[in-house]
């Protein structure tokens, strides 16, 4: 399949609160227990930090990958982690190392 990757907008805040709800629900990827909302989501799109998600000319977003700061404490200044998440019906496909690939080439 091909994954076309773009820099997420707060119009995607919605996808993405459903993409990450799911992989709380499932418990494969965070120690995470409640649901996200768009609401919550919205906040990622400050410009500080990158978001990218993935999807076909079908869909809307299937996939994101966001990447946050470690730490608040200064001597972790610069240093990130990230996330990456795919929609339950999209794993397996290469959606997830496509988001990752599109928020590698967002790094300056």
């Amino acid at each position: 399949m091909e994954w076309r990757t773009r820099p997420a907008t707060a119009a995607d805040a919605t996808a993405i609160s459903a993409i990450y709800s799911e992989g709380i629900a499932d418990r494969i990827a965070t120690f995470e227990t409640e649901p996200r909302s768009a609401t919550d989501i919205a906040v990622w799109f400050t410009g500080e930090h990158p978001v990218v998600v993935a999807e076909t000319g079908e869909t809307g977003p299937v996939a994101f990958a966001a990447s946050f700061p470690y730490s608040s404490r200064p001597c972790y200044r610069g240093i990130g982690e990230f996330s990456v998440y795919v929609k339950r019906n999209h794993r397996g496909r290469g959606a997830g190392r496509a988001v990752l690939a599109g928020l590698d080439r967002t790094k300056g």
